[in-house]
């Protein structure tokens, strides 16, 4: 490539980060094909392809991350971005082995992490699931809807003491979260703690008054509660 290509490659990056920008997608994405029509380099193909991820062209976006590793293999954002295009198009398997390829190369790499775990998740693996936010967790204890997905694994699994530990972390950085003290309710509840469960179910409640179930809960607490004291 010539220094005139160079300018050239720049010049048209410029503008195509311009139009992203602007929120003008589509046209980013022309300009960044434009770059890649002069040079291929894998951080042009890895912004082309995370613009294609946000756009939903995912088949696209699998085609140009897969570039991306043969240019580079080693290089963590091809297989994450990759992992993404899978997921987003419901191919789990291809999704958690991109997930997992990324960590191999860099275990700290927290978002891909985060993402293979919902892949476990939603896949009904909840104890591979648990497992991945935890050990997210023990890098990153601040990674707040990394505890907020754990506490749904655990509720599912009916784990409560796992449950209520996981929605106190979310309600220590987010008192306002209905959702949080409505699981941290039912599982006081099913462990026998009654006044726990009416202080959770009455936070979600006065802090969510469309919450159904966080009422339909209370009301039917507050009757056990009146007909037995």
């Amino acid at each position: 490539m010539t220094e005139a290509d160079g300018g050239k490659v720049a010049g048209i990056l410029a503008d195509a980060a311009q139009l992203e920008c602007a929120g003008r997608i589509r046209e980013a994405i022309a300009r960044f094909r434009e770059a890649l029509a002069i040079e291929e380099r894998p951080e042009i193909l890895l912004h082309l392809g995370n613009l294609m991820n946000t756009t939903g062209q995912l088949d696209e976006a699998v085609k140009v991350f897969k570039r991306v590793i043969e240019l580079s293999p080693g290089n963590p954002g091809g297989h994450y971005g990759l992992g993404l295009s899978f997921y987003r198009s419901a191919h789990v398997a291809e999704a958690i082995e991109c997930f997992e390829k990324t960590l191999r190369i860099d275990p700290n790499w927290l978002t891909a992490r985060y993402w293979l775990g919902i892949v476990h998740f939603h896949r009904g693996d909840l104890d591979e699931a648990i497992r991945v936010y935890k050990q997210l967790l023990q890098i990153c204890p601040d990674f707040t809807i990394a505890h907020y997905h754990l506490g749904l694994a655990a509720a599912q699994k009916g784990l409560h003491d796992e449950t209520i530990a996981a929605f106190t972390e979310v309600l220590s950085r987010n008192p306002r979260s209905a959702v949080a003290h409505y699981h941290v309710g039912v599982s006081q509840f099913r462990k026998g703690n009654l006044d726990a469960a009416l202080e959770a179910f009455r936070e979600a409640v006065e802090i969510n008054p469309e919450d159904r179930k966080s009422r339909e809960n209370l009301k039917t607490l507050e009757e056990m509660r009146a007909r037995f004291s």
